[in-house]
């Protein structure tokens, strides 16, 4: 497949069309009164630092959105969290989200529902150690840098419990994963919990202990998306749903144009979007048909989440364990895929 051929057809049209309709653009206080998705009222998806969800930087730059008839507005987040919160707020229409972060709020009637699995860890979640720690136990008493709330924090509870640990036996500094990777690299905290890229260029200052490779399945990148816009606008997820099923074509064939366009965007290099890619399985059309059919263990995402909450309920970071997740995730927009192959 050759991606250039997809590539800003509509450019010049587009901006023609933008300075033709922008004295008629709606100024009010109101609801756009355009449909969402279209060229006057885009959707909005929040992105962070992550491999997979740089991913949409390439669906957007070669055309593939336009082509499938939807206008997408990417919003970037360096910190993770608060990408989340603008979700909750509604000043993002979808959002990438990691399934573990995405259970309390389902649980506190925020209204969305994950879409698509994005990828899977393998590799790109990590805990970095300074020298001299050589084992999980070694980590008693000493300092381990992540962000609580989020899916480090959680992995980091994971490994701890694994091992028949605690985070009482540490000393659990909450900061940012962009701020734990320097304090981490500057010897200012003993270890620290990272994803990709902070984790790769933590390592050079210190080693890898533990990483999600140990653990393959247990974190799935997903995209949730506001219930008010699948209600009323099915197409518009479709549409976007179909788009990432085309734009894993050339990404899982590793295109060249198609990955100098990410990281440009990323304003990384070509070599370290690469080497994140190594971190991270990505999940096409057929692997989300298989991971949102129903299972026992961590390929199937019904069964992944439950033993998430079941986990993120025995560490007190959720209040009520769920007797269900049924409704937090749809199957349709990828078993219904549209683009006619």
């Amino acid at each position: 497949m050759n991606v250039k051929s997809l590539t800003r057809k509509w450019t010049a049209l587009a901006v023609i069309l933008s300075l033709l309709t922008g004295s008629l653009a709606f100024t009010g206080c109101g609801k756009n009164p355009y449909p969402k998705g279209s060229e006057q009222n885009p959707f909005i998806l929040g992105i962070s630092p992550m491999a997979g969800w740089y991913a949409w930087y390439g669906v957007q730059d070669c055309g593939i959105f336009e082509k499938n008839g939807v206008h997408v507005k990417i919003e970037y987040f360096p910190v993770y969290s608060d990408s989340l919160t603008a979700f909750y707020s509604k000043r993002v229409d979808g959002i990438c989200i990691a399934g573990s972060d995405a259970i309390a709020p389902f649980m506190e009637d925020v209204e969305f529902q994950i879409v698509l699995v994005t990828d899977t860890s393998y590799g790109a979640d990590g805990l970095v150690v300074q020298q001299g720690i050589d084992t999980i136990q070694d980590l008693k008493g000493k300092t381990v840098a992540t962000e609580i709330g989020t899916l480090e924090h959680m992995f980091l509870l994971h490994t701890l419990e694994s091992y028949h640990m605690s985070v009482d036996d540490i000393e659990l500094v909450n900061m940012t994963i962009n701020d734990a990777g320097p304090a981490f690299i500057a010897g200012s905290v003993d270890a620290a919990v990272l994803w990709e890229p902070t984790l790769s260029m933590a390592v050079e200052a210190g080693k890898l202990l533990y990483s999600s490779k140990e653990t393959p399945g247990l974190i799935p990148d997903t995209f949730a998306v506001r219930s008010e816009i699948i209600n009323e606008q099915p197409e518009i997820v479709q549409k976007i749903v179909d788009s990432w099923c085309e734009g894993t074509q050339y990404l899982n064939e590793r295109d060249a144009y198609f990955i100098e366009t990410i990281a440009q965007d990323a304003e990384i290099s070509v070599a370290e979007y690469q080497n994140m890619l190594d971190g991270v399985t990505i999940y096409n059309q057929e692997m989300n048909q298989e991971i949102f059919t129903e299972g026992s263990d961590y390929m199937h995402l019904n069964y992944t989440l439950q033993d998430m909450s079941e986990f993120l309920y025995n560490v007190q970071m959720i209040d009520t364990k769920p007797k269900t997740l049924e409704g937090i995730y749809t199957a349709h927009f990828v078993q219904e895929n549209n683009r006619g192959e």
